[in-house]
């Protein structure tokens, strides 16, 4: 079976359980997590919060929140004025220090910008694109195009970017030629066989988006991921 080639990856890894500031110390702040990065900033909780439960409820703000406030970090439980203001400085730090011309995929309608051409395609493709921690875009590679059966696409034709890039989620695109974007059995087997491949090698698949000429279907909006 195609998923124990990720068996044995998972097989010889270690199976200590180290903090933050430890995998930071050992292999670097890019192989952290969102959470474990908010983790570190945040360094403490509160009385009632653990500091890991604050880093998950401020990191479950970013899909809705294009540039969070003061005010909206304030109304998380156990995160005081000192707390936003680190959190803010942060973010304010990294946006000055942002690469020009490196695509941030932090939403669904800039995820589609970068795959435009799929909307007019007259055969079907399936796309990926390659995200660092900050969701900034490495690489955009067409997988397949024409008549494919998306399960014939192993997790190497898919996951072996992951060799030459600090590669931590990926996006999976594809179209569908009639415009329909309504996923298909299939769809949801390749999506769920991708996202389990991913797991096991701790590459995160953050969504699948289906687009047709003028519509697109996402699985995490649906809460299918």
């Amino acid at each position: 079976m195609w998923m124990s080639e990720f068996v044995v990856i998972v097989a010889i890894m270690t199976t200590q359980i180290l903090q933050p500031r430890e995998k930071i110390v050992q292999s670097g702040a890019a192989n952290l997590s969102t959470q474990e990065l908010l983790t570190t900033i945040l360094g403490s909780g509160s009385k009632k919060v653990p500091v890991h439960v604050l880093a998950q409820k401020v990191e479950a703000k970013f899909p809705h929140h294009q540039e969070l406030t003061l005010t909206e970090l304030r109304q998380i439980k156990g995160i005081g004025l000192a707390k936003a203001c680190q959190i803010l400085a942060v973010f304010e730090l990294l946006e000055r220090l942002r690469p020009l011309g490196t695509p941030i995929l932090d939403s669904i309608d800039k995820v589609l910008q970068q795959v435009v051409e799929l909307r007019y395609s007259p055969r079907e493709q399936v796309m990926c694109l390659y995200l660092n921690t900050r969701l900034q875009l490495l690489m955009k590679e067409t997988l397949a195009i024409g008549a494919i059966n998306q399960a014939a696409l192993s997790p190497r034709d898919i996951f072996s970017a992951i060799k030459f890039f600090p590669i931590t989620s990926i996006i999976l695109v594809h179209n569908h030629p009639s415009g329909d974007a309504s996923p298909s059995p299939e769809d949801l087997l390749f999506t769920k066989q991708v996202s389990d491949a991913g797991r096991l090698i701790g590459i995160e698949l953050l969504d699948h988006l289906i687009v047709g000429q003028n519509k697109h279907y996402s699985y995490k909006a649906h809460f299918m991921i």
